[in-house]
């Protein structure tokens, strides 16, 4: 198995959307475990719930699961998997924009879905 670092899997403008979403997650307690991937870094508690997957060099997927279905217009999709389970995809190109979905409450919604917390 190859080690993937924040460095290496985003790179240049990226590091900026990473660095966001890292400060972000480390506020949301020490339960919460950030691990490294080939492709994508994800966060989990009692099971996996956010990842964020370079796409572009400019441009990245966040993907969070939350129990329940929230809408918006910046939205990729929308996926029910079932009934307490509703996977959302986002294009993110700047920190801004961590901070928007910040703003909504979504990561502490999708870290409570990860501890199993409803």
């Amino acid at each position: 198995m190859v080690a993937v670092d924040a460095q290496q899997l985003f790179p240049g403008e990226l590091k900026e959307i990473y660095d966001a979403l890292s400060a972000r997650m480390s506020e949301l307690g020490d339960d919460i475990i950030e691990e490294f991937s080939r492709t994508q870094v994800s966060y989990g508690a009692a099971r996996k719930f956010m990842w964020l997957t370079p796409i572009t060099k400019t441009k990245a997927l966040l993907t969070l699961d939350m129990w329940d279905e929230h809408h918006g217009s910046f939205l990729s999709s929308v996926i029910p998997f079932r009934q307490d389970k509703y996977t959302h995809q986002m294009e993110v190109r700047t920190s801004a924009d961590i901070e928007f979905v910040a703003a909504l409450g979504w990561f502490e919604e999708s870290a409570a879905w990860g501890r199993k917390q409803r």
